[in-house]
C-alpha cells in the first residue's frame, strides 16, 4: 500500500530506518520525484556516510571489480572508488543504488555479490555498511527492467509515496522528516530467537510457503517467500519490536520480505499463538501442561525451549528440557517433540555431566533411527 496519509508515511519511514539499522538490504518502490533519494540521504545528517550511485551510469565492473594485471601476471579485481570510501569510513554508512529498475540484467547480476557477501572486487566492505536501492515501477521507469528473482529476493520491498499532507507542510516549513536510525537495541538476540521459533512453527504446518517463487515476471520482481526472505522477516520483526515500532510497521516489514498474502497469514497465526515463556517452563517442567494445546503450538513451544537452551545450557536446564519434551509427547504424541529431542542429544549441546531423564525412553525408536541413542 502506498503511504498516502501522514501516518502511513511515518510507518514507511520507520520501516526503512529499521531495515537500514538492521543491515538488511531494502528497495524503495515509487514514482519519480517523491523523495526516495532525499530521505535516504537524510541519514547523512545523523552521522551516516552515504554513497549514492545512479546505477544505470555504471558498468558491471563497478560492482564486480575491474581486472588489473600485476607485474607477476596475476589478476586482481580492483574495487571502485565508491566502495573504497565506504570501507574507509569509520562509522555506519549506506551504499545507495538509485534508479535500480533501470539497471540491465547484467548490472543487477553484478550487484548480487556486494548485497550478499559485502564484496566489491577484492575489497570486503565492513558490516557497518547498509544497502538501500530505489526504483520506479518498470512501467514508468526510463528504460525500465523487471527485477530477476535472484535479485528481488536480496531485498525487502517497501512501497513509497509522498502524501499531500506531508508535502504541503514541509514545502512551506522546509522541515522534511529524516529517516530514523537506531543502534542495536537491548534484548535483540532473545527477540530474534522468538521470531525464528514462530517462523519455524508456521512453516512446519505451511511447508509450501518456505519457498514460493511466483509464476509471473512482475511477481518474481517483488517480495516472495524463500529461506533468505524468511530470515529477513525474522530479523526485522525482532528489531522492530525491540524498538517498540507499531504493529503496522512490523506488518510492512514482513510483507516486504515474503509478500503481503503470506505475511498476513503468518502474522495472524503468530498473533493467535499465545505461547508460554520458555524460561518459565524450564524453571518448573513438572508443572507444564500440554494437554489443551494443538500439536503445531506444542512444536513452537518446544522450539522456544530449544532456543533458550542454546542461549544458556547447563545440566539442570538441559535435563528439564528433555522432561518437557517427554511431557509433551505424553499429551499430544511424539512427533512435535522429536526434532527438539534430536537437537538436544546431539554432540555439542549436551552439557558435561547432564543426565538423561528416565522419561526419554519414549523417544528411543526415533533416537535409535537417528543414531543418537547414546547413554
Amino acid at each position: 500500500m502506498d503511504p498516502r496519509t501522514r501516518t502511513d508515511y511515518e510507518h514507511a519511514l520507520q520501516a526503512l530506518g529499521i531495515c537500514v539499522s538492521a543491515r538488511v538490504p531494502v528497495l524503495l518502490w515509487g514514482p519519480p520525484g517523491e523523495g526516495k533519494t532525499a530521505v535516504v540521504e537524510s541519514a547523512g545528517r545523523q552521522g551516516w556516510h552515504v554513497e549514492s550511485l545512479i546505477v544505470s551510469h555504471y558498468e558491471p565492473s563497478d560492482f564486480a571489480g575491474l581486472p588489473v594485471v600485476g607485474p607477476d601476471g596475476t589478476v586482481t579485481l580492483a574495487p571502485p572508488s565508491w566502495a573504497q570510501r565506504l570501507a574507509a569510513h569509520d562509522g555506519p554508512s549506506i551504499a545507495f543504488f538509485d534508479e535500480f529498475s533501470t539497471a540491465s540484467p547484467a548490472l543487477q547480476a553484478a550487484a548480487l555479490r556486494p548485497l550478499t557477501h559485502f564484496e566489491v572486487g577484492a575489497l570486503t566492505l565492513p558490516d557497518t555498511v547498509s544497502f538501500v536501492a530505489a526504483a520506479n515501477p518498470a512501467d514508468i521507469a526510463a528504460a525500465g527492467w523487471e527485477l530477476a528473482a535472484p535479485t528481488a529476493s536480496r531485498f525487502v520491498h517497501l512501497d513509497w509515496g509522498m502524501p499531500l499532507e506531508v508535502y504541503a507542510e514541509c514545502l512551506v516549513t522546509g522541515g522534511w522528516p529524516p529517516m530514523p536510525v537506531y543502534a542495536a537495541p537491548d534484548g535483540l538476540a532473545t527477540a530474534l530467537d522468538a521470531q525464528r521459533v514462530l517462523v519455524s512453527g508456521f512453516l512446519r504446518i505451511r511447508t509450501g510457503q518456505m519457498s514460493a517463487i511466483p509464476d509471473d515476471a512482475a511477481g518474481r520482481g517483488r517480495a516472495f517467500p524463500t529461506p533468505r526472505t524468511w530470515d529477513y522477516a525474522s530479523r526485522l520483526a525482532a528489531f522492530a519490536r525491540c524498538v517498540d515500532a507499531p504493529e503496522e510497521v512490523v506488518a510492512l516489514l514482513v510483507a516486504g520480505c515474503i509478500g503481503a498474502a503470506t505475511a498476513h497469514e503468518f502474522l495472524t497465526w503468530a498473533a493467535a499463538a499465545d505461547l508460554p515463556q520458555p524460561e518459565d517452563l524450564l524453571a518448573a517442567p513438572a508443572a507444564a501442561d500440554f494437554t489443551a494445546m494443538r500439536a503445531d503450538r506444542v512444536y513452537v513451544v518446544l522450539q522456544s525451549v530449544l532456543a533458550a537452551i542454546v542461549r544458556h545450557a547447563d545440566a539442570p536446564r538441559w535435563t528439564a528440557a528433555l522432561r518437557l519434551c517427554a511431557s509433551a509427547a505424553a499429551a499430544v504424541g511424539v512427533d512435535p517433540a522429536v526434532p527438539v529431542v534430536r537437537a538436544l542429544v546431539r554432540d555439542g549441546l549436551r552439557p558435561t555431566g547432564a543426565q538423561l531423564p528416565p522419561e526419554i525412553t519414549v523417544f528411543a525408536p526415533a533416537l535409535a533411527l537417528a543414531g543418537l541413542l547414546a547413554p
